[in-house]
């Protein structure tokens, strides 16, 4: 246990619909998980990917090196005339992309739903 809290690894699962992908991550977004994601990322967009929402409803943490992961991915998708946005984030996790200026620079939507409902 780190702080009270307890390790818990990077669950990602890949949702592809009609005219997105809906990339859910589920526990702690930090050194571990991030080669994980940068690898999924990098598969997506190398596989055509233009819209991507990052479903953070069960993600618990996230580091600094994710953050990096989420800017780089963006800089992929927009090079390829694609987007990144993010849906359902707690309060850990909003906290997080306010202080770093993601909430300025990101489209948040309040759920996945939401985002999908958007096209």
């Amino acid at each position: 246990m780190l702080d009270g809290v307890a390790k818990m690894p990077l669950d990602i699962s890949v949702e592809t619909l009609s005219n997105l992908q809906v990339v859910s991550l589920r526990g702690r977004l930090d050194s571990a998980g991030t080669p994980a994601l940068e690898s999924s990322m990098n598969e997506l967009i190398a596989a055509g990917g233009k819209r991507v929402v990052i479903d953070c409803s069960e993600l618990r943490y996230v580091s600094s090196v994710g953050l990096g992961v989420f800017v780089s991915s963006a800089k992929a998708l927009e090079a390829n005339g694609g987007r990144l946005s993010f849906a359902a984030l707690n309060q850990h996790v909003k906290s997080v992309f306010e202080m770093v200026g993601f909430s300025a620079i990101f489209v948040i939507h309040h759920s996945a739903e939401e985002a999908v409902a958007e096209g």
